[in-house]
């Protein structure tokens, strides 16, 4: 790895599917995690910048730490609206990896030789913004999760998508149009570039209006001879496996963090 580079390491997180999180002086500069779309995909896929555009910034930036630089330069994305990206998608990643559970967390130092994160929020957030912010979301969560809504739900539009009226109700027409019972939310904010705690968001007020259906679980597998394995009624189907408790684990990241300073 090479001799470490001073103040900037990486926070690996474990958990389903976990993520990694990298800190640059006590900041935390980019979160990255498979349950949520990163900068690239919240850039690309929601029409903001062309794939072509993204590849060519990429090729001329990325070797030497200037993508976000490459990409205003161009004139792909405004520095302030690259910044409120970036933003929100280390935000929607600690959200995420707390949502789908934390269960355990490695402080790793950064060498000269490392890749660091293509898109840095600078100078950086404040893990106890993070921490704060993480813990208001996941308190939301919980309020979704009574109208059955969690991260592993595979909505379906009620009735026949119409034309959208209204310019303002894109979002909510995009994800009607993307329920057709086989994709998750996650599935959802990938296809759209949108962030996982925008589009659980919009699902649980969908979900409320009575636009969008929720199906049953899959039954359970049938095991030797036909032993069907039951789950117990009274536990909400579904739900994430994490640590009881939405404070407790925005204060593990937070620790996480401090520690790793």
């Amino acid at each position: 790895m090479g001799e470490p580079i001073s103040g900037f390491h990486l926070l690996r997180v474990m958990g389903s599917p976990g993520g990694i999180i990298h800190v640059r002086e006590g900041l935390v500069i980019s979160a990255t995690t498979p349950a949520s779309p990163g900068a690239e995909s919240l850039l690309i896929r929601s029409g903001r910048v062309s794939e072509e555009a993204w590849n060519e910034a990429y090729t001329a930036g990325a070797p030497q730490d200037r993508l976000a630089a490459e990409l205003v330069d161009r004139g792909s994305v405004g520095e302030a609206g690259l910044q409120v990206v970036c933003l929100s998608a280390v935000f929607d990643a600690a959200f995420a990896m707390a949502l789908f559970g934390i269960e355990d967390s490695q402080p790793e130092v950064i060498g000269p030789n490392d890749v660091p994160p293509p898109l840095p929020v600078r100078p950086g957030i404040p893990r106890e913004w993070l921490a704060r912010e993480t813990t208001r979301r996941l308190t939301i969560t919980d309020e979704w999760r009574e109208l059955g809504v969690t991260p592993f739900i595979r909505p379906t539009a009620v009735r026949p998508i119409t034309p959208m009226q209204i310019g303002a109700d894109q979002l909510r027409h995009d994800i009607l149009v993307k329920a057709n019972g086989r994709r998750t939310p996650r599935d959802i904010a990938f296809a759209l570039g949108q962030g996982l705690f925008v589009v659980l968001k919009e699902i649980s007020s969908l979900v409320s209006e009575g636009l969008l259906a929720i199906a049953p679980p899959p039954p359970p597998p049938v095991v030797e001879e036909h032993v069907v394995v039951v789950e117990d009624e009274r536990k909400p189907p579904n739900l994430p496996r994490r640590r009881p408790g939405t404070s407790r684990i925005a204060r593990l990241l937070g620790a996480d963090l401090r520690n790793g300073k």
